[in-house]
């Protein structure tokens, strides 16, 4: 009868120690599918951003007719403010707005282009809220290349918008691959 005992509290571990194994390969499968869940989320995030900036410049470049395809194609300096600002903007430094300055076409075009790629995100006086940066910076720039891209080819701008997904595969180099999102406007 000791032995019965014995042998009925082994299965019954046992049975408890398989239950565990299938609970621990569900567990893991549910961080699986959260994980996965993130990316697509961080990925959705960043598209969104992308397109928001396209569409952004597009209607700049929309609005402004007389600035070239050339102004629009020209990389901006992301490290530091233009001199001309031609929008009103707050300068958290003095306390106090700042109002625009008179800009011709190309000027627009080159601030319009620094706005929409760069917006204050690499000035830290202007990006600071609480002590934290913010604006539109958290686009993952790609290793290969910047994170917006106007090219021309006759009367059509291409504007492309790259960052680097956070669920992107990676090459047998190592690099992992950008996404892209493209906007085309006719001038």
């Amino acid at each position: 009868m000791l032995n019965s005992q014995c042998i009925e509290r082994g299965s019954s571990l046992i049975e408890v120690l398989i239950t565990l194994l299938i609970f621990s390969i569900g567990m893991l499968g549910m961080a699986a599918l959260q994980l996965n869940a993130l990316q697509g989320t961080s990925d959705s995030a960043q598209r969104s951003q992308a397109t928001w900036i396209l569409q952004d410049i597009a209607e700049r470049i929309r609005a402004n007719p007389q600035g070239t395809a050339a102004n629009y194609a020209a990389a901006p300096d992301c490290t530091a403010v233009p001199a001309n600002r031609c929008a009103d903007y707050y300068n958290p430094e003095a306390g106090a707005k700042v109002n625009a300055s008179s800009c011709s076409a190309a000027q627009m075009a080159a601030f319009d282009r620094w706005e929409a790629q760069c917006s204050y995100s690499a000035i830290g006086t202007f990006n600071t809220i609480e002590g934290r940066f913010s604006g539109r910076d958290f686009i993952t720039a790609p290793a290969n290349g910047g994170t917006l891209t106007v090219a021309s080819a006759g009367n059509i701008l291409t504007l492309t918008g790259r960052w680097l997904g956070k669920g992107d595969n990676v090459k047998s180099s190592g690099e992992k691959i950008s996404t892209t999102s493209a906007v085309q406007v006719v001038r």
